[in-house]
């Protein structure tokens, strides 16, 4: 068992899954996720600690928070999730700077049932007007859950490299001239990387390599030419990592894009 449903609202993205024996590798997104366990446990690792939704818990993650995922027991999982723009959270909630949840599980009936009500309601494409009101009610309830997050020492350094490596997804990532940009030793600006993102360089790289595919896969661009601008030069490897985040092969996931209305 395993389904995986992903469906785009302008550049609100929702997604509807089903499985038992995957498990998603650790990762994290740019935008704000949240989400609910309909079915099942959902098992993941967040901030040094296992969590355990239940169903009806809704699940809060803050942009490039780091996690993975997993059925919690044998019956399988079953869950939606939605991940909503940095822009449009703040837009919304009035909130100018990167937020974090007070709570990474929270049970709250009606703040549910309309996340569940935002995804089918994007997934059939009927009723924008409740489709908007409910991205509303979901992003104001989400941002009165929310303590501000406080900046860690040495961000700006990584939040440049950061820069750096979005400004080149295609070629291989030069540690030395990031260092050198920074001005931090190799190792020292290895161990402050991982400190603040809680992944090593290389890993949050492939991370971000993959998440612009999925960005550019959105947008329509041919499978292959994603896959040589993001710098994978090879399909089977391209489709495996981008499995190990979205569930779905980028193969997979760009078939999904052009399944008939």
């Amino acid at each position: 068992m395993r389904e995986f449903n992903y469906t785009k609202h302008d550049d609100l993205t929702v997604l509807s899954a089903k499985f038992d024996k995957f498990e998603y590798r650790k990762h994290s997104h740019e935008e704000y996720a949240i989400g609910v366990t309909l079915a099942g446990i959902q098992r993941y690792w967040l901030d040094g600690e296992m969590l355990n939704s239940a169903p009806g818990g809704i699940m809060l993650f803050h942009p490039e928070q780091l996690h993975d995922g997993c059925s919690g027991d044998k019956t399988g999982l079953e869950y939606v999730m939605s991940y909503i723009p940095r822009q449009l959270f703040e837009s919304i909630s009035g909130r100018k700077d990167v937020l974090k949840f007070s709570s990474p599980i929270i049970y709250d009936r009606k703040m549910a049932e309309n996340i569940v009500r935002m995804t089918r309601s994007i997934e059939t494409g009927h009723g924008s007007l409740l489709i908007s009101e409910l991205i509303m009610d979901v992003i104001n309830r989400a941002a009165n859950t929310v303590d501000e997050l406080q900046t860690p020492k040495n961000f700006k350094a990584v939040n440049r490299a950061v820069e750096i490596m979005y400004d080149n997804f295609e070629a291989p990532l030069k540690l030395d001239e990031i260092c050198k940009e920074v001005q931090m030793s190799k190792y020292h600006f290895i161990r402050q990387f991982k400190a603040v993102k809680g992944l090593s360089p290389y890993q949050f790289f492939l991370g971000r390599r993959v998440e612009q595919a999925k960005k550019y896969l959105d947008d329509g661009k041919e499978l292959y030419a994603v896959m040589l601008e993001c710098g994978f030069y090879d399909l089977s490897h391209f489709n495996r990592q981008f499995k190990s985040v979205y569930g779905l092969t980028a193969h997979a996931y760009a078939k999904l894009l052009h399944k008939p209305c």
